[in-house]
């Protein structure tokens, strides 16, 4: 019984009414919403600047590589493997991304 009661306070905000939660189980009420984004779009979107900021880093690499005189073919070849393994996290989080804001449209109620 404890436990169902648990559940139920848990889903229940201060007004009476049931607690829409996002994919990931957090919750998305009124105090949520004055930030705009859910805490899955924050986290996406922290990792989205994680990748944006590593991909710089490698392009720099790159650059400072392909402009000396001394050309290593080898490290040249895996900074462009990682450069694109970037890309495609990139693209996955960006449609993560797309899927959250969908996410928090049907919870607003606007979908």
């Amino acid at each position: 019984m404890v436990a169902q009661e648990k559940k139920f306070l848990q889903t229940v905000d201060e007004s009476g009414c049931p607690t829409p939660v996002d994919s990931t189980g957090q919750p998305y009420t009124c105090k949520e919403r004055s930030s705009v984004l859910t805490y899955r779009e924050q986290e996406v979107l922290e990792k989205i600047r994680e990748v944006k900021k590593e991909a710089g880093e490698v392009k720099g690499k790159l650059e400072k590589l392909r402009a000396s005189t001394e050309r290593d073919l080898e490290t040249e070849s895996s900074l462009e493997e990682r450069l694109e393994a970037l890309r495609r996290l990139r693209e996955k989080l960006e449609q993560e991304r797309e899927e959250a804001a969908q996410e928090r449209m049907r919870l607003l109620g606007h979908v």
